[in-house]
């Protein structure tokens, strides 16, 4: 039996129906085909770099032992960096919290114990640095008050968030809200804060156990 060959026609229209699938569909070009494109063209100028420097180790080898030096140097001092980075943030993670600001200009007093902050607000206040000592013995307080059970310590919050969380104590609350009655205008306000404002900071908080 004789086989019709298919006409031009014929193998025209089977091609179609093939090239048509979805599967054989030319891809649409996507933003990283820019980006292969771009290094490969920077990869390419680089080796062209490289080769033209070549040429100058026999041209001039002074010039290539001095770029090659430099070369050097800056690698090692790139390696370097990313070392002693690496040792910084294992070193951190092994240490204790260290004190950093909220947003409400509070520290974070987990870095230091009660009795270390109000050593430091005593410090303070006997080198005239009033409003230091001031935030140092604010610490102190909340952290008298934490372990008293008034209040929960967390560098996110306000004063005034530990004002309304203490009100379940009202002596532990109303010492609170008189010693931020003048620390506030002072470290948010720009108050200047002197001997006597200080005494009555801590009249106030020496009333929550804080002794600065």
């Amino acid at each position: 039996m004789q086989t019709r060959l298919s006409t031009d026609a014929e193998v025209r229209a089977a091609l179609e129906r093939v090239y048509a699938r979805p599967e054989l569909a030319p891809r649409q070009p996507g933003l990283m085909d820019g980006f292969n494109e771009f290094m490969r063209r920077l990869f390419g100028r680089i080796g062209d770099w490289f080769d033209s420097f070549g040429n100058l180790r026999s041209e001039n080898p002074v010039v290539y032992w001095l770029v090659m030096g430099a070369l050097i140097l800056l690698g090692l001092a790139i390696v370097a960096y990313f070392v002693r980075n690496t040792l910084l943030r294992l070193e951190d993670r092994g240490a204790a919290p260290r004190a950093t600001r909220g947003k409400s200009g509070a520290i974070d007093a987990r870095a230091r114990t009660a009795g270390e902050w109000e050593e430091e607000a005593r410090r303070a206040a006997a080198a005239g640095r009033f409003r230091d000592a001031a935030v140092a013995l604010y610490q102190a307080l909340l952290l008298r008050l934490e372990a008293a059970g008034v209040l929960r310590y967390d560098p996110s919050k306000t004063p005034g968030d530990y004002r309304r969380e203490s009100r379940k104590d009202p002596r532990a609350a109303g010492a609170l809200t008189t010693f931020l009655r003048g620390f506030e205008p002072v470290v948010f306000g720009g108050r200047a804060l002197d001997a006597a404002g200080y005494d009555r900071l801590r009249g106030a908080a020496g009333e929550a156990g804080a002794h600065g």
